[in-house]
């Protein structure tokens, strides 16, 4: 999930309405009562940075003004407010600045509005999110009555009112929530400011490449959203140099935020170039398609520093490729996928392979899918694999449950549209939800060892101070069901 990015031509005043510079302004990150696939001690230790909300830090910041983002990660939400309490950033004399990044943490942002709201009745509430605010603002705000204030749209121009409840009558509103019509706006000429997350150092780190996607997927949110320019590779490195000196180290490993990550080979030959000039090498990952890389892109993206990839492939059945419109033409696009994981292994770059379970899979797309991760098995570190999910209200997610229908699905609660905003599904006849487990189970088994699993985990998302034997302790805690990877017994021992 994406909280929206601001352009630098915002300014804010050091006075607006009852609004302070010197006032700490509390942005909450709502974390997740459990892992978004399954509940295991490997899991709970993820941290994903909130790098939409750390732009809104980060500008209100760049005006003068006190910012902090606290991740709820997977606190008890009341727990989490009890904590802010102690440390006397509750109460606040600010609204407090939820962003809600997905679905999985409605729960928990529900839990945390009611407490907080218990303890502190007349703190306000602004909630904001791009997925999860945006299409239905209503809907949120009956799941959440405890929200003062929703925020969709981009909202580049309105933080500076937002923050301010003395402001809000001036805003713009649609649906009950205030919008940035201004549109999609350009990437801010600014790193994040990393320093404003709450221990930010356990965090790694993101820089903006690009935005949206608009490739037409039928399963992606941003399948209608144009892509943006990249930004140029001589600030891409500026940047880095920035945030290295934020970290006050090189041994750092960020993540190039884009959706669609389309470098040309003159782009990455002059990054190249530039990391050097600015003696800012570190080991960084992206997200791409499979059919999108040159082989001379690759190279030189190795050496600029590229070191793990993350594949959108999602099948290797033509039937399912054209269902999803993830291609026209299968042949080309699988022939395509064997060169590019080839190019990327030749170039000691770690390939993670995206593997959705979609409305109509058989037993058969499903082995067709199994055969070619079999075939290819030398050059991929790991897959990550789950069944396709209908994100939303009913008003939003109506057609995207109606266009899996008509290709065989069926939704496992028909109204978890309207309780969760997550809609599960039984994919066919054949493969229904549970099968769809096993089968995600099975193939991310079939591809990754404990060893790979950590390494692809720790090298974005886990602490950076975790290591592989906080690792395999907490591997011999968990439920050996439920982890994603074949383990080797002689180290992982299960209590």
């Amino acid at each position: 999930m994406r909280f929206l990015l601001l352009r630098a031509s915002v300014s804010c005043s050091k006075w607006k309405g009852s609004c302070r510079l010197d006032e700490q302004i509390l942005f909450v990150s709502a974390g997740m009562l459990a892992p978004k696939k399954r509940d295991h001690l490997l899991a709970r230790q993820q941290l994903y940075l909130n790098y939409g909300a750390l732009t809104l830090t980060t500008l209100l910041k760049r005006n003068g003004y006190v910012p902090v983002l606290i991740h709820g990660s997977h606190s008890k939400p009341e727990q989490f407010v009890d904590s802010l309490r102690e440390q006397r950033r509750l109460p606040t004399s600010h609204p407090v600045m939820l962003s809600i990044p997905s679905f999985f943490a409605l729960e928990w942002a529900q839990k945390f509005c009611r407490y907080l709201k218990k303890l502190f009745p007349d703190t306000k509430i602004v909630a904001g999110g791009r997925w999860v605010v945006g299409p239905d603002p209503n809907w949120l705000k009956q799941k959440i009555p405890e929200i003062d204030l929703t925020s969709t749209g981009l909202a580049e121009k309105l933080i500076c009112d937002v923050i301010d409840p003395a402001l809000w009558s001036s805003l713009d509103y649609r649906d009950g929530a205030a919008v940035d019509l201004s549109g999609q706006g350009e990437l801010p000429p600014y790193p994040l400011d990393h320093a404003l997350v709450d221990n930010f150092r356990l965090f790694q780190p993101s820089i903006d490449i690009s935005r949206g996607c608009g490739m037409g997927c039928v399963f992606c949110e941003e399948r209608a959203i144009p892509l943006s320019k990249l930004r140029s590779p001589a600030m891409v490195a500026q940047h880095l140099s920035e945030v290295i000196n934020q970290y006050g180290s090189k041994d750092i490993r960020p993540y190039f935020q884009a959706s669609l990550f389309l470098p040309n080979p003159r782009w990455a030959r002059q990054l190249s170039h530039e990391i050097q000039e600015h003696n800012c090498a570190v080991s960084w990952r992206c997200e791409t398609r499979v059919d999108c890389m040159t082989s001379e892109t690759i190279e030189l993206l190795a050496r600029s520093g590229l070191k793990v990839v993350d594949l959108g492939m999602e099948t290797a059945s033509p039937q399912q490729m054209l269902l999803m419109k993830k291609t026209k033409d299968p042949d080309k696009y699988l022939q395509r996928a064997s060169v590019a994981i080839r190019d990327f292994a030749a170039n000691g770059i770690l390939v993670k392979i995206n593997i959705l379970l979609y409305a109509g899979e058989t037993k058969a797309t499903v082995a067709e899918t199994t055969s070619w991760l079999r075939e290819n098995k030398a050059y991929i570190k790991g897959v990550s694999v789950g069944p396709v999910l209908a994100f939303g209200s009913p008003k939003p997610a109506s057609p995207l449950i109606a266009e899996l229908e008509s290709l065989g699905a069926r939704a496992v609660d028909p109204e978890s549209a309207a309780t969760t905003g997550i809609t599960e599904l039984h994919l066919s006849n054949e493969i229904d939800a549970k099968s769809a487990e096993e089968i995600s189970l099975s193939l991310s088994r079939m591809m990754m060892d404990q060893r790979d699993y950590y390494d692809l985990k720790s090298f974005s998302y886990y602490p950076r101070d975790y290591t592989y034997e906080n690792f395999i302790r907490d591997a011999q805690k968990s439920n050996p069901a439920s982890l994603p990877f074949k383990s080797t017994m002689h180290e992982i021992r299960h209590s």
